[in-house]
């Protein structure tokens, strides 16, 4: 019998389109309504409308998932070009932290994740190796090319600038009571404080 022209379709349930979404979606929502310790895949599985097995399929594990969840909801929206410069990349970053702080769900979710942090370091370490590191490093290294390029004081601590662009917006979400939310004029003023120090002579 001939197969010419007949397709087979592969071994295996097709994966329905949309479930990573849903169970990013799922992930995130429990996450603010419950916490941490009570976004079990079990949980999330049943909100999704999953199996746990399509989840590990995706994800090892807990931490694994819930960081990547974390990652799409405060993904960057830079809007600089490559010929940006570095005062304009630091505003854009300032900016952008502030939009994420300031987002609801964010806003929920936070104060008891970082507190999770403390406690879990499995969690901890892929937090950091999906979420920071890229992101500070992404500053870090425009820092470091601006005073190779002059435009800073030599004597600029990155490490130290990188903080600051970070600090004050997480503050204000930790510390909510009788201080206003952090806004784009807010990140505006933060980079115009610290680049009067940036750009001071040696």
């Amino acid at each position: 019998m001939s197969t010419e022209g007949v397709t087979t379709r592969p071994r295996g349930r097709p994966r329905r389109a949309g479930t990573a979404q849903a169970i990013v979606e799922a992930t995130l929502a429990l996450l603010a309504e419950c916490g941490f310790q009570a976004t079990t895949v079990d949980a999330i599985a049943k909100r999704a409308g999953v199996s746990k097995n399509t989840i590990y399929r995706r994800w090892p594990s807990k931490e694994e998932l819930i960081a990547d969840a974390l990652d799409r909801l405060t993904r960057p929206e830079l809007h600089v070009s490559e010929s940006a410069s570095v005062y304009e990349i630091l505003r854009e970053h300032a900016r952008d932290i502030a939009r994420i702080v300031a987002d609801p769900q964010v806003r929920r979710i936070l104060p008891d994740m970082l507190g999770e942090l403390q406690r879990n370091r499995a969690f901890a370490v892929t937090f950091a190796e999906r979420l920071l590191r890229p992101r500070r490093a992404a500053i870090i290294d425009s820092l470091r090319q601006a005073i190779a390029g002059g435009e800073l004081r030599r004597d600029a601590d990155v490490e130290l600038i990188a903080d600051l662009l970070a600090g004050p917006p997480f503050l204000r979400v930790l510390f909510p009571y009788d201080v206003p939310e952090m806004a784009e004029h807010d990140a505006d003023v933060l980079v115009d404080t610290i680049w009067q120090g940036l750009t001071s002579p040696d």
